[in-house]
């Protein structure tokens, strides 16, 4: 028996599919209303393209639904996703008879009837290479429907004619359309309740002509009237009730079915009936339902007739007989197969040549549908198809605690269980208003925004006026969900209500057309078959034999299991069935097996809650297991079917298909489109779902046959790892996930990327914008990735036979494929590795939790993902632990080896250790394999800056290498870097000084200076002992700090500190002579002038610290003056040759001597804009400097430090105080200001106290015997033709009077120099010598003293000229004279005295000799 014949089938309805929007197009013959005088019912159909001769039509299909005068098309592909694949036609007024669809090489056509007028619509198709150029790139790839441009097509490329229908008396209720063989003419067949008329379009002209076909009656009409009466048929008998065009050897026939039974086949050619069957015996009235008939192909027939009595299905062919007489052909109808059909009513029903699929409903308005195999052996009965029941109400329960919005909203909008449209609609009923919104462009996500709105509305108005406690309002909120869900699941019903059948013969598919979406049958495999509707074949044992290697026996004990098994689920309570999905779901195997003990105990005694079996059902499937002779046999059959991989199977490589990114043809791939994706995902939901049950029945069937005691039995544990395997399966297809990118999730997988965790190359989230932004985790793991690698697996050749696989032949196969990835035991790595590159953290723990503690294929890799996510989820000690824990691994998980040892040496290196090659790596290659792990997990915790961690894990990779491995000081500097970034620089110093290798010992060491310093840890930089170490730590700091801008340089003010506080001052010395240097180089910053005063001053106070005979410094070398060396060496010269720039040695008074020319600028600098120029200024220039700018101090200050004259600075200075003592200068003060005046009284007058500096300075400046200074202040102030000072003049005195009076004279200061010239005769005669800078008067003892003769000789000469004409300069004249000849008559008689004590003298000291 044939697997056609005794597989059942499974609906299969695409959910969670984008909103549908429509084309709407309205079309107006201008006809008067009839839809008022005709009621028509809706019908539907479908029409499935040939993909032979193009590849773009591979399951491809459009389907239809009228109703009134509204025709509803939509066009779907499983591969590729149609855009603007919704139009809706509405022919005004005008109710629609028939619609019929045909295909030609380059467009699709559209015939429909109408009551009032009959159409020709074309859609052209798109050529098969204007998309192959622009292969698919992702699955969802799109492509432009037929219907894209149908607003245009219908102005340009329809065609109508108006037919007499709009009178009520001639209103037609029946119609049929067909195109010819060539396409030129397209064929319409109209009945009316008196006639027959056929119409025929002229495809090329438009042109349409009519023709009413009848007999042609011999005898009149009312003869022929008078012959119905004799044999009691009246006219009504023969009104036709359905009809179908047919095209038999290029000419068009047209085959009716009258409700007499009698079937005619009239040619549209000559208008004449040429062949006719009756079909049924009685010649009565019509059975209760409407007689059908449908067309096959061109030659066969099938019709379904009601009798008053019985119902039946007839299968006819047409035959064609040659007449050998006359060489003619005539057509005849033939009989195939008969069927009895079921006693209930059909809604619809299609043939193919080897089934009869009908769809059936009944009183409650319940659908059914069910087929029949057309074969010889009549012990095959009909198969139902299981169609998809509507939500269960009993799943939604809610707990204790749980908010009741959150239970009904996780429930209601679950992807894929409300359309959108249900959920508006409800939302409208439950408004009870007339308002509504426009959902087109509402997201679900605002949908249940709305929806919570609404009904917390209608909670606060029923609360309004009372006060309610917690419970009571928990009890309202409760009662209007429910309220609100009820209204869901009602027009879900409606909506989802069956309409019509159709078989989709190019894709070995049925459709059934629902009020507002389809779904297509798909064939069961075995266990869904035995579950479902197993118990309709008798002779199932030889089908089953296959499976089970053609043991009949085998075969007959696993049929009586699994109809244990099927009895088993009808007893099992909703109750039982969702306790033991939690316990799964919590992970909790003693938990469960409590559960189980409790299921199967039987006791009624105890309030269990319905959680148990009753006793007499649990004795009664005990004895039927016992029945079974061989029933363990029977379970490992059934395990080994439930089995979807093969656990000794391994592959070739451990990459395998998680590499198939992309399976793409031009046609798009297979399955490929929303549509193809969704009815994966729901087929793959169902069989996990059915073989869960199967699981699940079958470990209760155990434990009641062997009890609790046998639990750790072989077969029950392998039974629970496939319960948990299916429920994984389950849990994936039903989780929901959003559709849109998460938030964080560029940031985690940017992390993954630089890692080397994700490629890239299969991103899970799409940019495009869903209305419905939820899917399941399975339809987003298939859009994705999961299709590709699927289809891999399928087609090993990629090209080969794509065009001619239907769905019948792929869809099971591509699931199995599906099933085998997901598989939690599967060798392939493509779902994880897919799942782990979502970065969705949740699903990733849970699916982890799910698995862990039975799973153990790929644990380790499944616990490296879980680490990784808990790691992006903030939680590093969880993490650091399960990556301890699968450090053993990377040499056994292909996931591991791969995503660790890719890009290494290591990679293909050991390709085949994870064949079944007994490659053993060595142990050198397996710690390398480590290091390279440890390398990349503390590449992700540096990416969450996790450094405490970072150290823990270098310490474990540290502890498995040996003392002498190479690799021990790279994680030696990690653990410093980290140590560094966390601020234990004591550690980290620790870390560094026990690191083995030099180089990075020195490297650490300079990370750590710098850090220190950017930190200002001066005080750690100072107590650090860097043992061995101090060499390098100084020459990092000098390089430091040569290498930082002297502006913001704290370096040199710390190693001054260092240096000084291990007492080798004059390194210290040299450093702050060294940040002196620079800051007369480098800087330009306002206080550098004053920084290099200190830096000198420091340096110098270090240098008095130190020895006198080596006080020096060798001056530091800074820039482009840096001492160069080049060596060279010559093995045949055997000479060093080297450059050695000259050293300058600093001594003390050189510093010094600098110090004094800073504090000049500084002081300059604060008086004049200009002072960079004056930089490279000598030091007697920039005296001068400072004196024009007041700073007469500082200038003085300068030139106390060299041996040039100060005489310019003090003649600067007179003339200021002469300035300021006429009043010429209005900022005396300011310049007063900028000098040292502390050691001079005040004075309220700028003029008193610019003398008095003068005086200060004089007096502190003249050296000893010397006149210099007083003799330029005053020469400056006599030329200024000012008075001398009496300070001045009376110091003068003292030190110079006959410079004093040369001066005076000079100057023309006769009456002054008169005046100190008589003083002077008067002192030089001994009146008030002591005011003089004589030591003696005139005297005979006394020397001789110097007379100023020339002075006052000129002197005289002065005044007598100016005595004529001043009385002042004669009195002063005479007064002179009169004391010169004062003087000389003195000195003439002293003289004489001394001639004389000198002979006398003289005399004595002769007899003194002569005696002596």
């Amino acid at each position: 028996m044939g697997t056609k014949s005794n597989m059942s089938y499974r609906e299969v309805i695409p959910r969670n599919i984008n909103p549908e929007e429509w084309i709407e197009v309205e079309i107006n013959t201008g006809t008067q209303s009839t839809l008022q005088d005709i009621k028509t019912f809706g019908k539907s159909g479908s029409y499935c393209y040939n993909c032979v001769t193009n590849g773009q039509n591979r399951n491809r299909f459009i389907y239809w639904r009228t109703y009134q005068d509204i025709v509803e098309l939509s066009e779907v592909s499983l591969d590729v996703s149609l855009l603007r694949n919704h139009l809706r036609l509405r022919f005004t007024d005008s109710a629609v008879l028939n619609v019929s669809l045909s295909e030609k090489a380059d467009a699709v056509t559209l015939l429909a009837v109408t009551v009032s007028s009959i159409h020709r619509i074309v859609f052209p198709l798109q050529k098969d290479n204007s998309s192959s150029s622009a292969s698919a790139t992702s699955v969802d790839s799109q492509r432009n429907s037929i219907f894209y441009d149908a607003t245009s097509y219908l102005k340009d490329r329809s065609i109508f004619y108006v037919i007499d229908g709009t009178m009520a008396i001639s209103v037609p209720h029946l119609a049929a359309s067909d195109m010819s063989g060539d396409s030129d003419e397209a064929f319409f067949a109209v009945d009316y309740h008196s006639k027959l008329m056929l119409y025929i379009m002229n495809c090329r002209t438009g042109s349409t002509v009519s023709h009413e076909v009848k007999e042609s009656h011999l005898m009149p009409r009312f003869l022929s009237n008078l012959k119905g009466a004799l044999t009691g048929r009246g006219e009504h008998l023969e009104g036709a009730i359905s009809m179908a065009f047919s095209r038999i050897d290029g000419g068009m026939f047209l085959l009716v079915l009258y409700r007499n039974n009698e079937l005619r086949l009239w040619s549209a050619t000559s208008l004449q009936s040429v062949a006719s069957y009756v079909c049924g015996e009685s010649q009565g009235a019509q059975g209760p339902q409407n007689s059908l008939l449908r067309k096959i192909d061109d030659h066969n027939f099938c019709v379904f007739l009601s009798h008053e009595r019985e119902s039946e299905f007839i299968c006819l062919s047409i035959i064609c007989h040659q007449m050998s007489d006359t060489n003619t052909k005539t057509l005849g109808l033939a009989v195939r197969h008969k069927v009895p059909a079921p006693q209930i009513d059909l809604a619809d029903f299609d043939a193919t040549c080897s089934h009869i699929w009908t769809l059936w409903s009944n009183a409650e308005g319940e659908f059914n549908v069910s087929a029949i195999f057309l074969d010889t052996d009549s012990s095959v009965k009909w198969v139902s198809a299981a169609l998809e029941p509507p939500p269960d109400r009993y799943c939604l329960t809610i707990e204790q605690g749980v908010d009741p919005r959150e239970a009904y909203c996780s429930y209601i909008f679950h992807p894929g269980r409300f359309d959108r449209n249900v959920i508006a609609k409800a939302l409208y009923m439950f408004r009870r208003v007339n308002m509504q919104f426009d959902i087109k462009q509402l997201t679900m996500g605002m949908l249940k925004e709305q929806v919570c709105q609404t009904v917390e509305d209608e909670i606060q108005n029923e609360l309004k006026d009372f006060v309610v406690s917690d419970e009571e309002y928990l009890e309202i909120a409760t009662r209007l969900w429910d309220r609100f869900y009820s209204c869901c699941e009602q027009y879900h019903i409606k909506f989802s209500e069956p309409t019509g059948l159709s078989v989709l013969s190019a894709m070995d598919a049925v459709c059934v057309i629902r009020r507002q979406s389809f779904a297509l049958l798909r064939p069961c495999e075995m266990l869904e078959h035995r579950m479902l509707v197993g118990e309709h074949n008798k002779e199932v044992a030889s089908f089953v034999a296959p499976f089970c290697q053609n043991d009949i026996v085998a075969a007959e004990g696993f049929i009586e299991l699994m109809e244990v098994i099927n009895q088993l689920e009808k007893i099992l309570s909703e109750d039982i069935k969702m306790e033991m999905e939690k316990k799964i779901y919590q992970r909790d195997d003693e938990v469960l097996t409590k559960l189980l003990i409790q299921i199967t105990k039987g006791d009624d005694n105890i309030d269990n809650g319905g959680i148990s079996l009753p006793i007499d059902c649990i004795e009664q499937i005990r004895k039927k297991l016992q029945s079974i002779a061989i029933v363990e046999a029977a379970i490992n059959m059934l395990l080994d079917l439930l089995a979807i991989v093969d656990e000794d199977a391994y592959p070739d490589s451990a990459g395998g298909h998680s590499k198939s990114t992309r399976f793409l043809q031009s046609t798009g791939a297979l399955f490929g489109s929303e549509y193809g994706i969704s009815i994966l995902a729901e087929t793959v939901k169902q069989m996990a779902m059915i073989r869960f049950a199967v699981c699940r029945n079958l470990l209760i069937l155990q434990y009641i046959l062997y009890g609790n005691a046998s639990k750790c039995d072989f077969t029950i544990m392998t039974n629970i790892n496939f319960l948990n395997s299916y429920y994984t399966l389950v849990w994936i297809s039903e989780t929901p996930i959003s559709l849109n990118t998460p938030v964080n999730f560029e940031v985690s997988i940017q992390r993954l990327t630089r890692a080397q965790l994700f490629s890239g190359y299969t991103r899970p989230y799409s940019s495009k914008i869903y209305l419905n932004n939820q899917t399941t985790l399975l339809c987003l793991f298939l859009q994705s990735k999961g299709l590709f690698s699927a289809l891999s697996m399928l087609l090993k050749e990629p090209n080969a036979l794509v065009h001619q696989l239907s769905m019948r032949q792929t869809l099971l196969q591509l699931v199995g494929c599906i099933n085998q990835m997901l598989w939690p035991e599967a060798w392939n790595d493509v779902f994880p590795e897919w799942l782990f590159g979502t970065c969705h953290h949740i699903i990733i723990q849970d699916y982890e939790r799910l698995l862990s503690g039975w799973c153990v294929e790929k644990a380790d890799s499944r616990s490296f993902m879980l680490a990784v996510s808990l790691l992006d989820c903030g939680e590093p000690q969880k993490a650091i632990n399960l990556f301890e824990r699968v450090q053993e691994s990377v040499l056994k998980e292909p996931f591991l080896f791969e995503q660790v040892l890719k890009n290494t040496p290591l990679y293909s290196k050991l390709s085949n250790v994870l064949t079944r090659q007994k490659i053993v790596p060595t142990k050198a290659e397996a710690k390398q394999a480590l290091v390279h792990y440890y390398l990349k997990v503390i590449q992700l915790f540096e990416q969450h800056s996790a450094y405490d961690f970072i150290i823990q894990l270098a310490h474990v990779a540290m502890n498995k290498l040996n003392v002498d491995d190479h690799q021990l000081p790279m994680f030696q500097s990690i653990v410093f870097n980290n140590h560094l970034q966390l601020g234990h620089y004591e550690e980290a110093y620790h870390a560094l000084v026990y690191n083995a290798d030099t180089s990075r010992r020195k490297d650490c060491l300079r990370q750590l200076i710098i850090m220190l310093f950017q930190c200002k840890r001066f005080d750690l930089l100072m107590q650090l002992p860097y043992n061995g170490l101090q060499e390098e730590f100084e020459n990092i700091v000098e390089s430091r700090a040569r290498s930082l801008s002297i502006d913001q340089n704290e370096v040199y003010n710390f190693l001054y500190a260092f240096h000084a506080n291990k007492g080798n001052m004059r390194k210290a010395a040299t450093v702050m002579y060294e940040q002196a240097m620079r800051l007369q180089v480098d800087s330009d910053a306002p206080d550098a002038l004053q920084k290099r005063c200190s830096s000198l001053l420091v340096c110098i106070n270090c240098l008095y610290l130190v020895d006198a005979r080596y006080r020096w410094i060798a001056k530091p070398t800074i820039g482009d003056d840096k001492v160069t060396m080049d060596m060279s060496n010559n093995v045949e010269d055997s000479q060093e040759i080297e450059r050695v720039q000259e050293v300058v040695v600093l001594e003390l008074t050189d510093i010094r001597r600098e110090l004094l020319h800073t504090e000049a600028l500084r002081e300059l600098a604060q008086h004049r804009k200009d002072v960079g120029a004056y930089e490279m200024a000598g030091a007697e220039e920039l005296s001068y400097l400072l004196a024009t700018c007041g700073l007469y101090t500082a200038a003085l200050k300068l030139a106390r430090g060299h041996t040039f004259s100060v005489l310019p600075i003090f003649e600067s200075l007179a003339a200021a105080c002469v300035n300021t003592s006429e009043d010429k200068t209005k900022d005396a003060w300011v310049w007063l200001q900028n000098n040292d005046l502390a050691d001079l009284p005040h004075r309220s007058s700028a003029a008193d106290m610019a003398w008095s500096l003068l005086q200060k300075l004089v007096v502190d400046n003249e050296l000893n015997e010397s006149t210099l200074i007083r003799k330029c202040v005053a020469n400056r102030i006599l030329n200024l033709n000012a008075f001398v000072p009496q300070w001045l003049y009376d110091s003068y005195k003292l030190a110079n009077s006959r410079e004093l009076l040369h001066l005076l004279v000079k100057h023309n200061r006769l009456l002054d120099a008169a005046d100190l010239a008589c003083e002077m005769i008067g002192a030089m005669l001994g009146a008030g010598s002591e005011y003089f800078d004589f030591k003696h008067s005139v005297n005979v003892t006394s020397p001789q003293l110097a007379f100023p003769i020339n002075t006052i000789d000129l002197l005289l000469h002065g005044l007598q000229i100016n005595g004529s004409q001043n009385i002042e300069y004669e009195v002063a004249h005479a007064k002179l004279e009169e004391e010169v000849a004062r003087y000389i008559e003195t000195v003439k008689r002293t003289t004489d005295d001394k001639i004389k004590l000198a002979i006398l003298t003289d005399r004595q000291n002769r007899q003194q000799h002569i005696i002596g």
